[in-house]
C-alpha cells in the first residue's frame, strides 16, 4: 500500500475504517438517534457553538449551507481572500447575494492591519473568510478580524473546512455565528460529511428568513427534525458518521482539542524546519503558516510528485492558482501516522537531489 500525504481526503487508520463495517442500521432507529446526538452535541461542545449538525456533504456543502441560510439577495457579502478557496467561497455567495471580493497575492496572509481598512469601508451585512487557506498553506489570523466585522455590525461566516481541530476554534470568543468543517481532513475520517456550527446570531437569523432557497440544504427543516427526533432531515451517510464518532473518542482520548491543536503545531513546526532544510522556500507569509499542512516551492514540481508517487508510493499534492507549476503541499493532519511522515519525507530529500 501506498502512503498518502494529501490535504483531504487524508491518512485514515484501520481502525477507523474498520469502524464503518457494521450491521447497517436505519436513520430512523434509537441507535442511529444515539450516534447522531452525540456527534451534534459533542461538536457544538468542542467548537462552543449553541447549536452543531452533521450534514451529508463535502465542506463544500457545509459552507454553502451557512451562506444560503444566512445571506439575502439585496444585502451584500463582504469575502477577504488570499487563494482559490477564498475565491471558491466568494463564488458561492454570489449564487445567491451580492459579493465584495477584497484579495491579497496568494501566499500572503490576512490579520487584521490588513482586513480593517476593508471591513471599514464596506456596508456588507455578511462576512466571509476562510481560516486556512489550504491552496497555499497559509493560516489567516482570522480571530481579531472576526471579532472586528462582528463589532462593526456583521453577520460572520467562517470557512473552516481545512483548519478544526488543527487550529483552534472557539466560536463565541471567535465571534463567529456560522461555521463548517469537513470530516476529510483534520478531523481525520474518510470523507462524506460536514459539521456546521450555529452561535445566537445565527440561530436568529435562520428563524427570521422569509425564504430559504434550497430544501437539502434548510436549517430549518435540519433544526426542527433534530429537536423533534434527534434525527436528520434526509438519509445520512450513516457509516461515515461512525467513522467521525471514533475520530472524537480518539481526540478526546489524546487530550482534547487543545492537544489536538497542539499536536498540529508541533508537527507543522518540524515539518517545516525539515523542507526548509533542504534548501527549499516555503509559500506561507512568515507567521502565517498552517498548522494542517505545509506548502513549499521547486521549479520542477511536477517531477517530485511524479517521482514520489512512481518510485516510492507516496502522494503529494500540488499547489493552486499561482503556485500550480511550482508548488508542492505535503500534509499532516487528522490521525497522521508520523512514521509515515517520516518516510516521506526522507523520501522527498531523495527525489530533490535526484532532481536537482
Amino acid at each position: 500500500m501506498g502512503i498518502l500525504l494529501a490535504p483531504g481526503p487524508v491518512y485514515v487508520p484501520e481502525e477507523v475504517m474498520l469502524s464503518q463495517v457494521k450491521e447497517m442500521i436505519t436513520h430512523r432507529s434509537g441507535a442511529f438517534r444515539d450516534l447522531y446526538v452525540d456527534l451534534c452535541t459533542r461538536s457544538a461542545k468542542y467548537v462552543d457553538a449553541e447549536e452543531a449538525y452533521v450534514v451529508t456533504g463535502s465542506g463544500t456543502l457545509g459552507i454553502e449551507m451557512c451562506i444560503l441560510n444566512c445571506v439575502k439577495p439585496a444585502e451584500k457579502m463582504l469575502v477577504l481572500s488570499n487563494g482559490n478557496f477564498g475565491d471558491l467561497l466568494a463564488t458561492t455567495a454570489e449564487v445567491y447575494t451580492n459579493v465584495e471580493k477584497k484579495s491579497i497575492p496568494p501566499g500572503k496572509g490576512w490579520d487584521l492591519e490588513k482586513a480593517k481598512g476593508h471591513v471599514d469601508e464596506s456596508d456588507a451585512a455578511v462576512f466571509g473568510m476562510v481560516y486556512n487557506e489550504t491552496g497555499y498553506g497559509v493560516r489567516n489570523h482570522a480571530k481579531e478580524i472576526y471579532q472586528y466585522a462582528k463589532k462593526k455590525g456583521m453577520l460572520t461566516i467562517m470557512d473552516s473546512v481545512s483548519a478544526w481541530p488543527s487550529l483552534p476554534m472557539d466560536m463565541k470568543g471567535y465571534c463567529v455565528d456560522f461555521f463548517a468543517v469537513g470530516c476529510q481532513k483534520a478531523i481525520g475520517a474518510p470523507p462524506g460529511a460536514a459539521v456546521i456550527g450555529l452561535g445566537k446570531d445565527a440561530i436568529e437569523r435562520i428563524e427570521g428568513m422569509e425564504r430559504i432557497p434550497s430544501h437539502y440544504g434548510n436549517l430549518k427543516r435540519h433544526r426542527k427534525t433534530y429537536k423533534e427526533k434527534g434525527q436528520t432531515p434526509n438519509t445520512p451517510a450513516v457509516t461515515v458518521f461512525w467513522a467521525m464518532q471514533r475520530c472524537y473518542d480518539q481526540m478526546d482520548k489524546e487530550g482534547g482539542v487543545s492537544a489536538w491543536v497542539e499536536k498540529h503545531r508541533v508537527i507543522s513546526e518540524y515539518v517545516r524546519g525539515r523542507v526548509e532544510g533542504m534548501g527549499l522556500e516555503l509559500i506561507p507569509e512568515k507567521g502565517f503558516e498552517s498548522y494542517s499542512l505545509t506548502a513549499f516551492k521547486h521549479p520542477k514540481a511536477a517531477e517530485v510528485k511524479k517521482r514520489m508517487a512512481e518510485k516510492y508510493g507516496i502522494s503529494i499534492v500540488g499547489c493552486k492558482g499561482d503556485f500550480k507549476d511550482n508548488g508542492l503541499r505535503i500534509a499532516h493532519m487528522g490521525l497522521f501516522d508520523g512514521k509515515n511522515l517520516e518516510i516521506g519525507l526522507d523520501a522527498l530529500e531523495r527525489v530533490i537531489r535526484e532532481v536537482a
